[in-house]
């Protein structure tokens, strides 16, 4: 699922949310036929670019087919399997879920129909059954199908119902995490923000190259855009802790070089020198040894002419993680004088 954090698709993400909680709620408190629950849950993965979703509601909506590869409905699979549409077989119910519920409404009708009815008349047909056991184990074994088909049919439908609740419910939920997160993100970005303007104004240059680079989404520009990061981390490195020809000695008495290109020892120096040898210094330590292995590797390819190869995923938390370090270090920033 695909879900935005900021730009264009924050009102599309609003409308999402409000869709998504419409839709819960009609459910829980209406008797709306099935396929308007199901048309607004098609609107709600349309507002999300859910592809998955939207090949799975539109097969409830229009029918399964036989021969289907059900890899197609993706992320989705698990709510056709517990919706009792998908056995644990890998068989699957072809009727749609609006006929189903149509299919639903006939079987009560002939089980009803099927029932002793009570009153005057109903009294003397009976009788008439009652005249031979044939008949009456017939009326009682036509009963007990129609009952059963009936609530075959209910239980099914019931379990689909629920299905598309979850997929409601989960998906409200996953905007609401995302919400958390969006505010967390606006106060890092606040920090990163005054940090760079203030005193890292060469760092935007690198977010800009970053946020191209991103922006072209192959394995070769991954790799560059990792590459403009540790760049970034330089930068960064230059605005809190100069680089020195001398020596640092760190809190257990080892030398570490801090030179132009240490930029990692500078920024381990830096927090030290802010936080001591204390457990949140240990936790950035490690992070940042983690971040520049990553962004070392790439740039030590670069050097020998080999093309390194970077998913976009990798780079995308490698780039994230970075911002992140970044904010710590613009947090803890308290220039002299």
């Amino acid at each position: 699922m695909e879900i935005p954090l900021s730009g264009s698709g924050t009102s599309r993400l609003s409308e999402a949310r409000a869709v998504a909680s419409d839709l819960l709620q009609k459910m829980e408190r209406s008797d709306l036929p099935i396929e308007r629950h199901l048309l607004q849950a098609m609107r709600l993965a349309r507002l999300l670019r859910d592809t998955d979703a939207q090949t799975w509601i539109e097969l409830e909506i229009s029918g399964y087919k036989n021969g289907l590869d059900l890899r197609a409905l993706g992320s989705c699979l698990r709510y056709a399997k517990s919706g009792s549409r998908v056995t644990s077989e890998g068989k699957y119910f072809l009727t749609s879920l609006p006929r189903l519920e149509a299919e639903c409404a006939a079987n009560k009708q002939c089980f009803e129909r099927a029932l002793p009815q009570t009153g005057a008349a109903s009294a003397q047909n009976y009788v008439a059954v009652e005249a031979t056991s044939k008949l009456r184990l017939e009326q009682s074994a036509y009963i007990g199908a129609t009952q059963g088909v009936y609530l075959d049919s209910v239980q099914l439908l019931s379990s689909l119902r629920a299905a598309i609740h979850a997929y409601a419910a989960d998906t409200l939920m996953a905007l609401e995490f995302g919400d958390i997160a969006e505010s967390i993100f606006d106060g890092l970005r606040r920090d990163v923000d005054a940090f760079v303007r203030t005193h890292c104004p060469q760092a935007a240059e690198k977010l800009v190259a970053i946020a191209e680079r991103m922006a072209e989404g192959t394995q070769e520009a991954s790799a560059e855009a990792l590459a403009s990061c540790r760049r970034l981390m330089v930068a960064v490195a230059d605005a809190v802790f100069p680089a020195s020809d001398d020596d640092w000695v760190d809190h257990t008495g080892k030398r570490r070089k801090v030179g132009a290109d240490n930029y990692k020892n500078r920024l381990m120096a830096f927090t030290e020198r802010q936080l001591g040898s204390d457990s949140t210094e240990e936790i950035l330590t490690a992070e940042l040894e983690h971040l520049s292995s990553r962004l070392d590797a790439v740039s030590d390819k670069a050097c020998k002419g080999v093309h390194a190869v970077v998913s976009t995923e990798e780079a995308r938390l490698a780039i994230v993680g970075a911002y992140i370090l970044v904010g710590e270090i613009a947090r803890l920033y308290k220039p002299a004088g």
